[in-house]
């Protein structure tokens, strides 16, 4: 019996500059929703909207973005163009 498993493939710095470019798409999309969100007429939608846009924001800045940094410090420093290495 064969088992068929993925090979597993570590990330390289242009995936990460990759991820990170993506990454900072969804904030700065997330941020316009959220100036959306707050100008809304009634509290009861901006209370709907607003902790989940913050939950996301907060989890995609301080869990995904922070773990990718930790591990790649050099895409803080370089930006999108960084071709450093793994620490």
């Amino acid at each position: 019996m064969t088992i068929c498993r993925k090979e597993s493939k570590t990330m390289d710095a242009t995936q990460a500059t990759q991820i990170r470019t993506l990454l900072l798409e969804a904030a700065d999309a997330i941020d316009r929703a959220h100036a959306i969100v707050s100008a809304l007429d009634g509290s009861e939608a901006r209370a709907l909207l607003a902790t989940p846009l913050d939950e996301i924001s907060s989890a995609l800045h301080f869990e995904l973005l922070q773990k990718l940094y930790l591990r790649y410090p050099g895409l803080t420093e370089q930006g999108e163009g960084w071709e450093g290495t793994m620490v």
